[in-house]
């Protein structure tokens, strides 16, 4: 029966305190679950960069990603992310031991219990059970360096989400501010100083550094160890959890990325703790977790390099580890979410999986009314209940150690928490694992962990010890061995995230350094001016996934390098693409009657492309409006013939601060292929069909030598654009050839000449392209401008964007 309640009101303005990847995941999530209760979010942090580092994942989260409807491989490029299907934990319990914990359950569930009885059963009376793990596919996955799909199309465990990621944490916090701006969280940027309490003692507002006040009806502190608001306003006290915190410090270095594209997180106990490789995409995260009392900085420093095998000039990073809670995660109208109410630390992913798990626990207790002081109890049982399950299982992994070394030795002797201790008590002893409703470690995850050290209970669970054991043994192989046809069917890791992220780079012994100063090169380098910082803003605010590319321009004895380009899908501008086409092109200053033209034709285009550039005669922007799909079946169609040239941008050119028509170019598709059909079209509109006169062969030449480098030594092949102004005699050629897969170096000796010959000082053209040496080489554009100078453009290192 409801109990009378005074608090009766349900949430109206909902402020989210501190930024980084608790504050920003949860900004996100709440807005968007908010929105039909027409409650704002804002978000209130301060100045500053996100931390280093990389994650590692459960399951949980990818269920939670799923929320969102992002396209997965936008994400994984974007985080540098690689897949998780399990983890690989050596010398663990004891030197010289390994085990596998897979993200996936062990087999069917027989007659509604684990597999784990059967397979224990079979393993006490001497069959040939082998390894527990070994019934979950993803264990076979990692071991053979597979993914979690098969070559095309899903698998059963992608439409399961059993699985995780290896993520780089900075890029996931800017992920999530992308999304949460285009959310429409309100972003107040500032350091919040100072709490406002009312007369019953809850949190009325805020004071932010600069002088605002933001005031809200439920504050979600997001401030970390800080605890700005739960901790420090409301008084409430930190528990240290000793079962839990065996490490607290971690030091941790960046290494170049693993060519075997694991796709498991590596643990492994030493003498002074316990490591984690965490491979990503363009790096591998090398951490080691210690205890201060036992081993120093310094002596920690060393042993990691050694195991890192980094030199004296890698950088390491520290931080502090703790671990424990707060008895009451939400305190009057003040819930705490991430480090402000709870640590566990880094070990097995359950850092991040307590944050979405917290997040959907607070909208499923939700205040719409009367009972909100229940309603508080039930969401602090449920923390209680989250925050247990990460707790033990962190404790489980070091109180079965049998290592010798005085910090493993330290770790079994932290006392156990006494929910824990009776679940291993009655584990011994009737062979089973009691953890219902368990969320972030169920039971199957305890069976992983006490197999895999070797803990066995005294005999089988009851109802299965007294079953007839008859075939049991042949029963086991069988799902044994379906595990192990599933994985055989799935993609190797490498491959997929080579589709996702390019081949692995890999250092060259003879590799020339780029200058020291590099240039900011992603959106990051669009802020540089208002006009640029606009164009990052509107597509930031979108909160779709979008492509960025870079581009240089030789003309006239001078290099201009502050060219950019945004790509988006025509589906990021939702349902009804050619309002919100027209509503950015009006804030870049596009005229009406070309926004109008431009939104129309969106609607049955695919792309659209945002452009920028500050060169001499001041900022440009650009509006490209992209026909690729139809331009692929043409091209696949191979024995087509010739025909018309087919459209394949429509774009438009202006200056924002001159009002004026924009000037329209039209990118045609000639119907020409391969290096040889090109070369013939590119000679014959240099022979007069361009009118460049003798500036023909300035440009041509290298687009000519171009052809030939992808002959030799590129892998697909090039396409071909031409460029012409409506109305105008101008002609361009775009010589696109991503698709060799060479770099921008591989060209190097070709541009610089190319460079040269316009008049670029040759130090000035070998620093730009110095800077770009490892990037794919993209477009190569030339031709003769509106003021009669023959040009060159090189485009390059077209990427998944960011914001860097």
């Amino acid at each position: 029966m409801m109990r009378p309640s005074s608090d009766t009101s349900a949430p109206r303005v909902v402020v989210v305190v501190g930024g980084g990847l608790t504050g920003w995941m949860s900004a996100a999530y709440l807005r968007r679950v908010l929105r039909r209760l027409g409650s704002p979010v804002t978000l209130v942090a301060g100045a500053g960069t996100p931390a280093p580092g990389a994650l590692a994942t459960r399951p949980v989260f990818t269920r939670f990603l799923r929320g969102f409807a992002i396209d997965e491989a936008i994400f994984m490029r974007r985080c540098g992310a690689t897949y998780a299907l399990a983890n690989r934990y050596d010398d663990w319990f004891e030197a010289g031991a390994g085990h596998w914990h897979p993200y996936g359950e062990c087999g069917p569930r027989i007659d509604g219990l684990d597999i784990f009885h059967p397979w224990l059963k079979e393993r006490l009376e001497g069959g040939t059970a082998g390894p527990y793990a070994d019934y979950a596919p993803q264990t076979h996955m990692a071991a053979a360096g597979l993914g979690p799909a098969p070559d095309t199309g899903g698998s059963s465990v992608t439409e399961a989400g059993s699985y995780g990621y290896h993520l780089d944490r900075a890029a996931l916090v800017r992920f999530f501010r992308e999304i949460a701006l285009s959310e429409g969280v309100r972003a107040v940027p500032g350091r919040a100083v100072s709490a406002e309490t009312g007369p019953l003692g809850d949190v009325a507002a805020i004071a932010v550094e600069g002088g605002a006040r933001i005031a809200g009806d439920i504050f979600v502190d997001c401030t970390g160890e800080a605890a700005f608001l739960i901790g420090g306003t409301l008084g409430e006290a930190w528990i240290e959890d000793p079962a839990a915190g065996a490490c607290d410090r971690l030091a941790s270095v960046s290494r170049p990325p693993d060519p075997a594209r694991p796709s498991f997180a590596a643990y492994a106990g030493t003498r002074e703790g316990w490591t984690q490789r965490l491979p990503l995409a363009g790096r591998t995260e090398i951490a080691l977790a210690y205890r201060a009392e036992l081993t120093s900085q310094e002596d920690a420093e060393a042993a990691l390099r050694g195991l890192a095998g980094a030199g004296p000039d890698g950088a390491v990073r520290h931080r502090v580890l703790r671990a424990g809670r707060r008895r009451a995660p939400w305190l009057r109208n003040v819930v705490g979410i991430g480090g402000s109410v709870r640590e566990s630390g880094p070990l097995g992913g359950f850092e991040v999986d307590l944050i979405p798990c917290a997040l959907e626990a607070f909208v499923e207790h939700l205040p719409r009314g009367e009972g909100v002081a229940i309603l508080r109890q039930g969401y602090a049982r449920r923390m209680a209940d989250l925050a247990d399950e990460a707790s033990g299982a962190v404790a489980l992994h070091f109180a079965l150690g049998r290592r010798p070394e005085p910090f493993w030795a330290a770790a079994r002797r932290a006392p156990l928490p006494d929910a824990l201790a009776d679940r291993l008590d009655l584990y011994e002893i009737g062979g089973r694992v009691a953890v219902p409703e368990a969320r972030l470690f169920g039971e199957s995850d305890h069976y992983r962990l006490l197999a895999g050290a070797d803990l066995l209970p005294r005999r089988a669970f009851a109802p299965v010890d007294l079953a007839d054991p008859r075939g049991l043994g042949t029963f086991l192989a069988g799902i044994r061995a379906r595990a192990e046809q599933l994985a055989g069917t799935m993609a190797p890791h490498a491959l997929l995230l080579e589709r996702l992220h390019g081949p692995v780079e890999t250092p060259r012994p003879d590799a020339r350094l780029a200058p020291a100063n590099r240039a900011a090169t992603g959106p990051a380098a669009l802020r540089r001016t208002p006009e640029g910082a606009r164009v990052a803003d509107l597509v930031a605010a979108l909160g779709q996934p979008f492509g960025y590319e870079r581009s240089v321009k030789a003309s006239a004895g001078t290099l201009q390098s502050d060219r950019f380009l945004m790509s988006l899908h025509r589906t990021s501008l939702g349902p009804e693409p050619g309002p919100v086409l027209k509503g950015l092109a009006a804030k870049l200053g596009l005229g009406p009657a070309e926004r109008a033209e431009a939104a129309a034709h969106i609607a049955e285009a695919d792309l659209l492309h945002l452009g920028y550039e500050d060169g001499p005669s001041g900022p440009l922007y650009k509006l490209y409006v992209e026909w690729s799909a139809r331009t692929d079946a043409a091209w696949a169609r191979e024995d087509e013939g010739e025909g018309e040239p087919l459209l394949v941008h429509r774009a438009y050119k202006w200056d924002p601060l001159r009002p004026g028509p924009a000037i329209v170019t039209l990118y045609h598709w000639p119907r020409v292929r391969g290096p040889d059909e090109i070369a013939a079209r590119l000679a014959r509109i240099g022979a007069g069909e361009a009118g460049w006169g003798e500036a023909g062969p300035r440009v041509l030449g290298v687009a000519q030598a171009l052809l030939e480098l992808a002959r030799a030594s590129g892998r697909g092949a090039p396409h071909y654009l031409e460029a012409r102004e409506a109305p105008g005699p101008r002609l361009s050629y775009d010589l696109n050839l991503y698709a060799c897969g060479l770099t921008v170096g591989a060209a190097e000796n070709l541009l610089l000449a190319a460079f040269a010959d316009l008049g670029v000082p040759g130090a000035e053209a070998a620093a730009i392209l110095a800077e770009r040496r490892d990037e794919a080489l993209g477009h190569v554009a030339g031709g003769v401008g509106r003021d009669g100078r023959p040009f060159l453009t090189l485009y390059s290192g077209v990427a998944a964007g960011s914001e860097r």
